[in-house]
């Protein structure tokens, strides 16, 4: 086939099948911690902001490394703090802080649900549970210091389970007697006996939805970020796990 023969068949094709980057969905990636609020949001944000949005769900580190190298679609919603370093903020154009996502422990839906109003309610706990998991995360990586600070590390040893991912399906699966997780990523494997760290140890991760610097149509995705932050996306937050920062 000549070049121009190729050309021809090009435009030939074009002018059946039309659809363009206008037409196509703007890719959205997402964290398990955000995914039960989003995933239960799109509906809204496509009707309210006329812009079809496809999901994919990714955790946090792969989110900065995709935004790093150039490959994060059109939007991200993830962690405050994974925005802020040079070689990531210089990805991303307009933010907005929409959510706070918050650490608890999950016992089995008919266990006695922990008390943990105080840091020695919480050593008294973590001494009682037969067994206890956390993940490689952020959050795991907060609790490994919490019970370091307790003094801890040795007796927790010997029962504990890291790993990566929902590790309240460890619960479901009888593998594990409690895990504590971020509250939404517990609420995501099913849990719903939750109860949060006491003040002085809670961790608090600022949930923040962005445009993608190297995203296509930004009028767009400027309107599918004002519909994340709006007031109507609240209760979709609070049912997840989250704790929405407009109502």
């Amino acid at each position: 086939m000549t070049f121009a023969k190729f050309v021809g068949a090009l435009v030939l094709l074009l002018a059946v099948n039309p659809a363009s980057a206008a037409d196509a969905p703007l890719r959205v990636l997402v964290p398990a911690y955000a995914q039960a609020a989003v995933t239960t949001l799109k509906p809204a944000v496509e009707a309210q902001a006329g812009v079809a949005i496809a999901l994919e769900f990714a955790t946090t580190d792969v989110i900065v490394e995709r935004l790093t190298k150039g490959d994060a679609g059109d939007l991200v919603v993830t962690s405050k703090n994974s925005l802020a370093p040079d070689a990531v903020s210089t990805r991303v154009d307009s933010q907005h802080d929409v959510a706070v996502s918050t650490v608890g422990i999950a016992v089995a839906r008919d266990a006695k649900a922990p008390q943990l109003a105080s840091s020695q309610d919480l050593a008294r706990f973590l001494r009682e549970t037969p067994s206890f998991g956390y993940s490689t995360a952020q959050s795991g990586r907060h609790i490994a210091g919490v019970i370091e600070k307790l003094g801890l590390t040795d007796v927790m040893k010997a029962k504990s389970q890291t790993g990566a991912g929902l590790m309240g399906t460890r619960i479901i699966e009888g593998k594990l007697a409690a895990v504590g997780q971020q509250i939404s990523e517990l609420r995501l494997a099913g849990l719903t006996n939750i109860v949060p760290l006491p003040d002085e140890h809670q961790l608090r991760i600022v949930v923040t939805a962005a445009a993608v610097k190297t995203g296509r149509r930004a009028q767009d995705a400027a309107k599918v970020l004002e519909v994340l932050a709006s007031a109507g996306a609240a209760q979709a937050y609070e049912d997840a796990g989250l704790i929405p920062l407009k109502k």
